[in-house]
């Protein structure tokens, strides 16, 4: 590892929710590169999905089609938290169609607080009037229907008439002829307004899509019924056998597939790129701030973790090298190796552990490991303390020291990258007993 005589931005760096607009603007001009796939992905007609391994930038690809057609199209974003068996269904006990027709009415809504001059289309047309005023009521209640009328009335003097009484125009979320009519006047509504198109945009990681499997395959075979020409899906898919063998052929071709892969000559552009940005151009490339040895343990460590080198992985790993170069670490074992230093370091600050209930192991990072027996009841308890020693509860699992060290070493044999070496996770020191470090809920 070789030092810096200056510190580094972090930001290029950091999730676009965590950097202000104007990094995040410079994210995009700066540390962004547009590769062939994310920009057929962007550029593309029909309903399309982006798939790619886990730390590929898939969600990236999303963004950047929002930054393209954003300006044009009424941006539709479809939570998984959002689906009909998830945990906050906007319509609760309705299929997918509902659900989407409840946040295609708050975007209009939206849209006309915003640009209340946009409504005059709507006013001329009695047919579109009818079903916009049906679509807000239906899916979010009178009184905002009522609300957004006297809006529209005080920013520009635009008088949209509220029915005394509520007409029902599509009762149905189900049969085609009420799906497909909702689809089609939504569609319409939208192109009045100054829209192109309604593009549903839909994000999955790997657990998602594991966790929502049925409420994915219950809407991809329904694509048939969104391929109006006023409407479009982009979706971010992890690329894995659950993908290949059950959400793919449930679209039965409507939803053109785009992998999303990068060369290495690809990668390394854009971990120059971030490193340029991130010490304002003093380091334009990984081997300027780390070893061979360094490199090769990188190579390693990702193609562990992700199954192949990855770009968030690559990121992540110039960022742990930027940090060492400018800020050093000290290491309680000195007979650590600098690769060993570096992946230390960067399992501490870019894999955590993450507990998972339902399959009964933990993700270290975007790697599963599945637990078994008091193993995986010792890691709950862990996890259960927050951080905290608790050699109460967790005696409840072993029953004695001996077996709480048995159990503890067997975890560590799972869970921690440095075999034998340094702890990562699981600390435990003799006066306090055994803790958890570098986790998540």
């Amino acid at each position: 590892m070789h030092s810096m005589e200056h510190s580094y931005q972090r930001w290029p760096f950091l999730p676009p929710t965590m950097r202000t607009p104007e990094q995040n603007q410079q994210w995009w001009e700066h540390c962004f590169l547009p590769v062939l796939p994310v920009v057929n992905f962007a550029q593309a007609v029909g309903s399309t999905a982006v798939i790619g391994q886990q730390g590929n930038g898939k969600t990236t690809s999303l963004e950047f089609v929002i930054r393209q057609v954003g300006v044009q199209s009424l941006l539709v974003r479809y939570p998984v938290q959002n689906w009909p068996h998830s945990t906050r269904p906007k319509i609760p006990g309705k299929g997918h169609i509902s659900q989407i027709m409840a946040l295609v009415a708050a975007g209009v809504v939206h849209v006309l607080e915003m640009e209340p001059q946009r409504v005059t289309a709507v006013q001329n047309n009695p047919l579109q009037q009818e079903f916009f005023c049906w679509l807000v009521e239906k899916y979010l209640g009178r009184r905002n229907l009522v609300r957004l009328a006297y809006r529209l009335q005080q920013t520009s003097q635009a008088v949209l008439p509220v029915p005394e009484q509520f007409k029902e125009v599509y009762a149905s979320d189900e049969d085609d002829a009420d799906v497909w009519g909702q689809i089609g006047e939504s569609a319409d509504l939208v192109q009045a307004l100054g829209f192109e198109r309604i593009v549903l945009l839909i994000d999955l990681n790997v657990t998602e899509m594991s966790d929502h499997l049925t409420d994915l395959t219950s809407l991809f075979s329904r694509l048939d019924l969104l391929e109006h020409p006023g409407w479009s899906v982009r979706a971010a898919l992890p690329q894995t056998d659950i993908t290949r063998q059950q959400v793919l052929p449930a679209v039965n071709g409507r939803l053109h597939p785009i992998r999303l892969e990068y060369t290495n000559e690809e990668m390394q552009t854009i971990v120059s790129r971030h490193l340029q940005a991130a010490t304002d151009g003093r380091v334009n490339s990984l081997v300027e701030v780390a070893d061979t040895a360094v490199l090769a343990r990188a190579r390693q460590e990702l193609k562990a973790l992700y199954g192949l080198e990855t770009l968030t992985g690559w990121l992540n790993w110039a960022e742990t090298m930027l940090h060492l170069g400018a800020v050093g670490c000290e290491f309680d074992d000195d007979t650590l190796s600098e690769a060993d230093k570096a992946t230390l370091t960067f399992f501490k600050r870019h894999v955590l552990l993450r507990l998972d209930k339902e399959m009964k192991g933990v993700w270290r990072g975007p790697q599963f490991i599945s637990l078994e027996g008091q193993p995986y009841e010792l890691m709950k308890k862990l996890f259960g303390a927050r951080g905290r020693p608790s050699p109460d509860a967790i005696f409840e699992v072993a029953g004695s020291t001996a077996n709480l060290n048995t159990l503890a070493n067997r975890l560590r044999e799972r869970v921690e990258p440095l075999k034998g070496k340094t702890n990562i996770y699981i600390q435990n020191r003799r006066d306090q007993g055994y803790w958890l470090e570098n986790f998540t809920e």
